[in-house]
């Protein structure tokens, strides 16, 4: 018993000397050996009130090591299925599968940025998308400063619902996240709490800037002054733009460096590079998506348009251009033997009728030359002398036929010409573009806008028919060109702008302008706003959209957007029209009538002379 005491005072005595030279961290030792049951039984807690909130079909975890998730089995327990990489293997969430997840990242460290930018790489246009990071240390070992790093830096790569926890979470209940309207702010939070996890941070913005950059295209987009002098955005996105700021109280801001574009108008182009470098966050500007390999930098579709040709409505012809229309030359040749076939059957009736028929000279005159007087008279509907008892059968029959024949002809002429003298028609429409030159017409198109014609039509319908396009300088000139409204030209014009000049001219006596379809550009093309990659805003965009359209409004600023283009002085109702007068027919107007009367008188002089001449050598050859 003494052996043994003694055994155990060397021992004690021993030990305490080792923990002298080498003192025990004690919390280091406590850390390590603690329950992780505890942190997976808070962390499951967690997970049932994330989906009370909002469901979630699946996760994807992303860690450099097991054991940095706390619980080195936590993906075994997830009953939802689970997407893991490993952290060195890139992978787009996206692509894989349904996008309702929960994202969950595993981080040692606050500082590690890398693998951060590596987990917002992973999550590409997912990054809306509901985050879990646990960070693998206790809640009272983090400062402050190194949490509102960590997500000042998430705010950078545009992550919004993101919630911080901590190994001890289980026994703390503490949570953290950070609101970024209208500046950021760390907030700390406990679970106990009845407040949502995930609260829904577009309800109200608080003034923040909404960075926009204004196309100034009409009818879409128009930046005006009121009487106040202060600006404010006019046409149907315009006010698309403004109503959906005032819906959820932004305050829109022009980024310093656009300022002095606000007195110009800007390509789309132009737009969608200040979007995709983030200088902006939405374009107040419509663009196709179909151009761009990323259609996730554009909201929800807008519109479906046609990019067409505005063309000069052909001219109404000149009354004396009725004659020529109307006694074309298939015309007068079916007249002229249908008469002469009537006239000749006629004169052969009657040399059958008296016995005289003989085939010798004067049968061979007979066919050059049938005329009847009277049937001619009947043809132009005059009196003639005829006694119906001497006529036989068949000629009642042809002068019935004659009689019909001139009242038809009557008839169709005095129709024709009370036609064309109340609704004048117009020259043949242009159907094509080599047509285009023929008519002395060129088409209107400003420089930036030959790139979007190149790219529905190709370059090669560039080089074969540039000469027909007159190109302006800038959009603005083109513009203002397209208000003059001159019909010396056309106007590469989309279907949505279209509908201003159609409402315009409503006001005139007859409508100067029509948009042909034959020549086109593209007959259909989406068209949507810009924003920046991976935008917090676009899916409010998008849904605000559908809410506009459905509600009708969208279709109510549409319309609404060629009065105010008047209010702000862009247009007026001034008739642009020329008025057409119809005046008396002078000489000039029967100019082709006396050309065909001239030349009959000439062949009957001719073949005057030619008997004559025939019957002073047969006088000869008779002597």
């Amino acid at each position: 018993m003494f052996r043994e005491l003694v055994f155990f005072a060397m021992c004690a005595w021993s030990s305490s000397v080792c923990a002298a030279k080498n003192p025990i961290n004690y919390e280091r030792f406590f850390t390590m050996l603690a329950n992780t049951t505890d942190f997976t039984r808070g962390f499951h807690e967690l997970m049932e009130r994330m989906q009370e909130e909002s469901q979630f079909f699946g996760f994807f975890l992303l860690r450099n090591k097991p054991a940095d998730c706390v619980d080195e089995q936590l993906p075994e327990n997830f009953a939802l299925p689970l997407l893991q990489v490993n952290a060195s293997y890139p992978v787009y969430v996206r692509g894989t599968g349904n996008s309702y997840l929960l994202a969950i990242v595993c981080v040692k460290n606050f500082t590690d940025k890398e693998f951060v930018r590596k987990f917002a790489k992973d999550l590409q246009h997912l990054r809306k998308r509901r985050t879990l990071v646990i960070f693998n240390g206790p809640l009272a070992s983090s400062a402050e400063s190194e949490i509102v790093k960590f997500f000042q830096y998430c705010e950078e790569l545009k992550f919004i619902d993101i919630v911080l926890i901590h190994r001890d979470f289980a026994t703390t209940h503490i949570y953290h996240s950070f609101n970024q309207f209208p500046e950021f702010e760390l907030e700390t939070h406990d679970m106990r709490s009845t407040a949502h996890i995930y609260p829904i941070r577009f309800t109200n913005v608080a003034k923040k800037s909404l960075r926009i950059l204004v196309e100034q295209i009409e009818p879409s987009t128009i930046v005006a002054k009121g009487e106040d002098g202060e600006t404010y955005l006019a046409g149907y996105i315009g006010y698309f733009i403004t109503t959906f700021v005032e819906r959820y109280n932004f305050s829109l801001q022009i980024p310093d460096e656009y300022n002095s574009s606000i007195n110009c108008a800007l390509t789309p182009r132009e737009i969608l590079q200040s979007a995709h470098n983030g200088s902006i966050d939405v374009g107040a500007s419509l663009s196709t998506p179909q151009k761009e390999g990323n259609l996730h930098e554009y909201i929800y579709p807008i519109e479906l348009f046609q990019y067409l040709t505005m063309l000069p409505v052909e001219a109404p012809l000149e009354t004396y251009q009725f004659f020529i229309k109307f006694f074309r030359p298939t015309v007068i040749v079916v007249l002229f033997v249908i008469v002469w076939l009537l006239c000749l059957i006629a004169a052969v009736q009657e040399k059958l009728a008296r016995r005289t028929l003989r085939c010798n000279r004067n049968l061979l005159l007979l066919l050059i030359t049938p005329w009847n007087l009277d049937l001619l008279r009947c043809l132009l509907c005059q009196c003639t002398n005829i006694h119906a008892k001497y006529l036989s059968v068949s000629r009642r029959i042809i002068f019935i036929l004659i009689f019909s024949l001139g009242g038809l002809l009557s008839n169709f002429f005095s129709t024709n010409l009370a036609k064309w003298l109340t609704v004048p028609p117009h020259e043949e429409f242009i159907n094509k573009f080599s047509q285009v030159a023929d008519r002395n017409i060129q088409i209107q198109i400003p420089e930036p806008y030959i790139a979007e014609l190149k790219f529905y039509r190709g370059e090669d319908f560039w080089n074969k028919y540039s000469h027909v396009f007159k190109v302006t300088k800038t959009v603005e000139e083109f513009q203002s060109n397209i208000r003059k409204m001159d019909s010396r030209y056309g106007y590469a014009m989309s279907s949505l702008a279209w509908s201003t000049i159609q409402e315009r001219q409503k006001y005139f006596a007859r409508p100067i302008f029509r948009l042909s379809e034959s020549l086109y550009y593209t007959k259909g093309s989406l068209l949507s706003l810009p924003t920046s990659n991976n935008s917090i805003y676009k899916d409010l965009l998008s849904d605000f959209y559908l809410r506009t359209r459905e509600n009708g409004l969208l279709s109510h600023w549409f319309k609404n957007t060629f009065f105010a283009m008047v209010m702000i002085g862009q247009i007026n109702f001034e008739d642009l029209s020329q008025s057409q007068k119809h005046d008396v027919l002078t000489l000039k107007e029967f100019e082709w009538v006396w050309m065909a009367y001239g030349v009959g008188m000439v062949l009957s002089v001719l073949t005057f002379l030619v008997e004559l001449l025939w019957r002073k050598l047969r006088g000869i050859a008779k002597a």
